[in-house]
């Protein structure tokens, strides 16, 4: 009596066991690898944000411009994010025209920072035309994004004494009244989703030569 081809129970089950331990490897790398890839791309684009904010920056306070008998130039804690965030705004000649109709060479160059609802700090810049005006209006527009997902934005200042300031302010009376500093010194943390306590960080220093001093 011959026996009819087929496989036994166990078979069947040993045979899904191994199907099971291969689609488990297969699933763990595709994921592995897509969560490389996420984590890639998300440093690809701090670093692409992290290098034209610093470019933006730079080309901005290294243009700072002199009015009258002195200088415009201002930071100061910020209102919205809180301690470790500071908004500079200075007047400069690296002024954007966005519309032909603008006429301004000069702009009143402002970095200020706002925290969204799910904790997301944004850095945005605003320029607004100057022309020449002792009490111009600031305009109601929006400033334009630079980047977001900051955990920090600092700067410290040096005068031409090489004296270092963690603020400073132009229009105070005394040593510094109407006077800009001679070097910026930038300061920029990104958020980092796997390491909350090593953000990415990126620092600059700029010189203003045109200051002399004054």
């Amino acid at each position: 009596m011959n026996r009819r081809g087929g496989f036994t129970l166990i078979e069947i089950l040993v045979a899904i066991a191994i199907l099971a331990t291969v689609l488990t490897s297969i699933y763990a790398a595709y994921t592995g690898t897509l969560k490389i890839v996420k984590d890639m791309e998300y440093t690809d684009t701090i670093y692409r944000m992290a290098r034209s904010t610093m470019k933006r920056i730079t080309e901005d306070v290294a243009s700072i411009y002199k009015y009258k008998e002195g200088f415009v130039f201002n930071s100061r804690s910020s209102e919205q994010a809180g301690p470790g965030f500071t908004d500079l705004s200075f007047l400069s000649s690296s002024h954007l025209p966005l519309r032909d109709s603008d006429g301004a060479t000069l702009g009143t160059i402002r970095y200020y920072v706002k925290e969204t609802e799910d904790k997301n700090v944004i850095l945005f810049r605003k320029d607004t035309p100057f022309r020449g005006g002792d009490d111009e209006e600031e305009g109601s527009e929006p400033g334009f994004i630079m980047c977001d997902q900051l955990k920090s934005l600092t700067f410290t200042f040096y005068d031409a004494k090489g004296d270092e300031f963690e603020s400073w302010d132009s229009s105070e009376d005394g040593n510094e009244s109407k006077r800009a500093p001679s070097l910026v010194a930038v300061r920029i943390e990104f958020m980092n989703p796997k390491a909350e306590d090593k953000p990415y960080v990126f620092t600059t220093k700029v010189f203003i030569p045109m200051t002399g001093g004054a």
